[in-house]
């Protein structure tokens, strides 16, 4: 379909690239063409696949009339566990095609296309869902509601009026509605990007004590 043009299958790759050769092999392709590399990125593989399961694991809740299962600790839990587990996998097949070109800041970026991918799928789980039953728009408020009432209990710093003012809040609210959907979007990716700065540091390459003696030995 492509002829002879040039192509790089990222998220099979073993053998380590550097940025220029991965620039060299990007020349000459169509938009189409580099659209399909991008979508061949380790991150956007691995943030496909636990976006999916998240997909999956909501719609099982709804299915089975647990739909409350979504706002407990031990789901939000699960969720970040893959997450962090994507961005491990992501970053180190990533790190594996760039090498020595993988710095911070690509490190960052890998992450942040695994947030933002899984996150979208999630969220969109959540529009389908709205829109298929409209009557779980009120049943997401009621359960946020309870929630809420059992955390009041354990707080002593906040008088009743408070309280009740964070429940008209809550009552006011639109699950459902286009704008509650993107401030959600934006609310997850900026909270799971600040362990993005942590995980760059991790994962970005640091050069070897002794390479500058690779360097000097290969020049010789």
């Amino acid at each position: 379909m492509y002829g002879s043009r040039p192509s790089i299958k990222y998220a099979f790759m073993s053998e380590p690239l550097d940025n220029s050769t991965v620039n060299q092999s990007q020349k000459g392709l169509t938009f189409s063409e580099k659209a399909r590399l991008f979508f061949q990125l380790p991150s956007i593989f691995h943030g496909t696949l636990i976006g999916l399961v998240l997909l999956a694991a909501k719609v099982v809740f709804y299915l089975t009339q647990n739909w409350a299962f979504v706002f407990e600790s031990p789901y939000m839990f699960f969720s970040f566990t893959l997450l962090v587990y994507a961005i491990f996998m992501a970053s180190r097949a990533e790190k594996n095609i760039l090498a020595q070109e993988f710095r911070f800041g690509k490190a960052f970026f890998t992450g942040f296309r695994v947030v933002v991918v899984a996150i979208t799928l999630s969220i969109l789980a959540d529009a389908l869902l709205y829109e298929m039953d409209h009557d779980l728009p009120s049943q997401t408020i009621q359960i946020q509601i309870e929630k809420s009432v059992e955390a009041f209990k354990q707080v002593s710093f906040m008088s009743a009026e408070e309280k009740d003012k964070v429940i008209e809040e809550l009552k006011k609210q639109k699950p459902g509605s286009f704008s509650a959907l993107i401030g959600g979007w934006i609310g997850k990716v900026l909270a799971n990007s600040f362990w993005l700065l942590i995980t760059s540091l991790f994962f970005r390459y640091r050069p070897n004590r002794n390479e500058w003696l690779n360097d000097t030995q290969n020049e010789g």
